[in-house]
């Protein structure tokens, strides 16, 4: 049953977030809190679907005598594959076992495919780059309008001489804020933990909604440092300028809001063009509260379930004659 109730979860949170978060007006008042609300979808949902198959998977006897146990119960689940009573236990061992590997190699994948690269990107950039307008920016001489960030350490912020041409200097200025908000923020982990579940789950429209909306998000994000000290205005005038350039994996201030669309960002232009919407606490913790709820029902249904499984069957085990 507890099995049942974890899938449902799955189900529910798989189909509510997007619903419930996607292109809303209050996530791109708080992109902080909606990155939040997609990651958060994305762990319970894999979360559960783990703590159902496991439950399924091992007897409360084997959850009692630990690891062993567990690795036992496992190894009999397999090796009785065709036996009526190891069926179930068999094929959810299995299906857990698939998804946990599926989240590995995506995850490694995702790492990887980045780190490569950027370090060719930086590879191809070497030799035509010199320092910047400004310390810790690399001027490239190149007559397409880009301004980009590449992730790392150190982290690299790129400017080509078709943005110095296309900007004025207070929106340079701006759009260098908003790559220094990315190196600062960390945003490319963000994008990174998404686009992993999106590899591992390709068939999930959770992930690839999740994926798309946190790479909006982020942009989101380094927009509001650079309006704060910038403008609003100022910030949205060098996006349309630098018309939505940037490469495949940096985040640009020009770049589209999702990689898939290369077009300039009209929506980040509509956003920035609008009034700042006011400060909410109560959005902060209704939104706090339900990541919370997102990442703890799962670990803690899982966790109930096997702590009584556990005590189940230990108090049901006849207790051992005393000696003299």
């Amino acid at each position: 049953m507890t099995s049942l109730l974890l899938l449902a979860w799955a189900t529910a949170v798989a189909v509510t977030v997007p619903r419930a978060v996607t292109a809303r007006s209050w996530s791109r008042a708080v992109p902080r809190v909606a990155i939040g609300l997609w990651l958060g979808a994305l762990v319970s949902t894999t979360g559960a679907v783990l703590g159902a198959g496991l439950l399924a998977a091992v007897p409360p006897t084997a959850l009692a005598a630990g690891f062993d146990g567990i690795v036992d119960a496992c190894a009999r689940a397999l090796a009785r594959l065709g036996a009526p009573d190891e069926t179930l236990a068999a094929l959810a061992l299995a299906a857990t076992a698939a998804l946990a590997a599926r989240l590995t190699i995506g995850a490694v994948a995702t790492v990887r495919a980045a780190r490569r690269w950027r370090r060719r990107h930086l590879a191809a950039l070497s030799p035509v780059a010199r320092p910047g307008p400004t310390d810790g920016c690399t001027l490239v001489e190149h007559a397409t309008p880009m301004v980009y960030c590449l992730p790392g350490r150190p982290g690299h912020v790129v400017v080509t001489r078709g943005a110095l041409d296309a900007l004025t200097p207070q929106q340079l200025d701006a759009v260098l804020r908003h790559e220094r908000a990315h190196l600062r923020g960390r945003h490319h982990l963000l994008v990174a933990v998404a686009a992993a579940f999106h590899r591992a789950l390709p068939g999930l429209p959770l992930a690839r909604a999740a994926e798309d909306e946190v790479r909006r998000l982020v942009e989101h994000l380094a927009d509001d440092r650079a309006g704060a000290r910038h403008g609003r205005h100022t910030v949205a005038a060098a996006i349309v300028r630098l018309a939505g350039n940037a490469p495949g994996h940096a985040l640009g201030a020009g770049a589209p809001s999702v990689d898939r669309v290369r077009r300039p960002s009209v929506d980040r232009v509509r956003r920035l063009l609008a009034p700042a919407p006011p400060r909410s606490t109560a959005r902060h913790l209704l939104g706090a509260a339900a990541i919370i709820l997102l990442l703890a029902f799962p670990l803690a249904t899982t966790a109930t379930a096997a702590g009584m499984a556990v005590h189940k069957a230990t108090c049901s085990q006849p207790a051992a004659p005393a000696g003299d």
